[in-house]
């Protein structure tokens, strides 16, 4: 794991024996940048979540193609913020305009998946996606260290 006192990355490759590193990774960095346990345990499981996305449902490597059974993570602090940066080279997905679960309903009630968005959602401030010029995507999830919403 390379590291700056305000940046550091992690690449593993996409296997699900791997999220633990994942895990560990997310709380090393945002306890170094100062953030709230709460934000810490939102963010754990928000990334969690992300790369368990990308390694169950990416549809695997890209035959030929160097580093596409590989996630790469960032994560780093800016202006108070925590960027925690998710490359992959998995068949495209944007997160971000997928609808919901109905929570309306109650869990018995609903049709399974879903929960993992928005897990994602409510542990951030923000999610932004792009597709990646050369395939694959890249995921940014954004939360204020010290656990203010932007209204506050």
């Amino acid at each position: 794991m390379a590291s700056t006192p305000t940046r550091r990355t992690l690449r593993i490759p996409s296997e699900t024996g791997h999220l633990a590193e994942v895990r560990s990774f997310v709380r090393e960095a945002t306890g170094a940048f100062g953030a709230t346990p709460g934000v810490t345990a939102d963010l754990v499981q928000a990334v969690d979540e992300a790369v368990c996305n990308v390694i169950l449902h990416g549809r695997g490597p890209k035959p030929g193609r160097a580093g596409s059974d590989e996630i790469e993570l960032s994560a780093e602090l800016r202006e108070g913020r925590v960027e925690i940066r998710i490359l992959d080279r998995a068949a495209a997905f944007d997160p971000t305009s997928a609808a919901g679960p109905d929570l309306s309903m109650s869990p018995r009630e609903r049709r399974p998946g879903g929960m993992g968005i928005h897990l994602m959602r409510s542990g951030t401030d923000a999610l932004h996606h792009r597709p990646r010029p050369d395939g694959g995507n890249e995921l940014l999830l954004v939360r204020r260290a010290d656990g203010a919403t932007e209204e506050g």
